[in-house]
């Protein structure tokens, strides 16, 4: 399971109660990223909330893409939104207290450390690989992000 299907609304009930619809709880889903997409029923948000919701669809959704906002764009600006938290020096646990301020999404620290192990480990194999295809540069690059995320800088 992708750590972006284990990013929760923080403050799921009172949203869905703010905006009158059912909505699932999971940041990612289909219809939360519809409903977050096209800011339908905004007005009906406390500012704070609409606030961080609006952000998060500035931030991770306006990629122009004509199939926004399920084109995976979203998803992988995500991702590399939490690999810069880590190389930022963040841990897990300041991770989920940084996204979850920024944006009231939620997730369980155990889940981002899972998410940096196998960042760290496919890192590894990219190095390994790049070194038996002679790929200095690729390998230096990898070494390079294996090592941001191993010390956080």
């Amino acid at each position: 399971m992708a750590i972006t299907d284990k990013i929760y609304l923080r403050d799921h009930r009172r949203i869905v109660s703010q905006l009158e619809t059912r909505i699932p709880k999971r940041v990612f889903a289909g219809a939360t990223l519809d409903v977050i997409f096209n800011g339908e029923r905004f007005d009906q948000l406390d500012d704070a909330t609409r606030d961080c919701l609006l952000g998060f669809s500035r931030d991770f959704m306006d990629c122009g893409c004509e199939g926004a906002p399920f084109c995976g764009h979203p998803e992988e600006a995500f991702i590399m939104y939490l690999l810069e938290l880590r190389a930022d020096g963040y841990t897990p646990e300041e991770i989920v207290d940084v996204m979850g301020a920024e944006y009231r999404l939620s997730a369980y620290p155990g889940d981002v450390l899972t998410f940096l192990d196998d960042a760290v480990r496919g890192l590894e194999a990219i190095e390994s690989l790049a070194g038996v295809e002679g790929n200095s540069t690729m390998r230096e690059r990898a070494q390079r992000h294996r090592a941001d995320l191993v010390s956080g800088r």
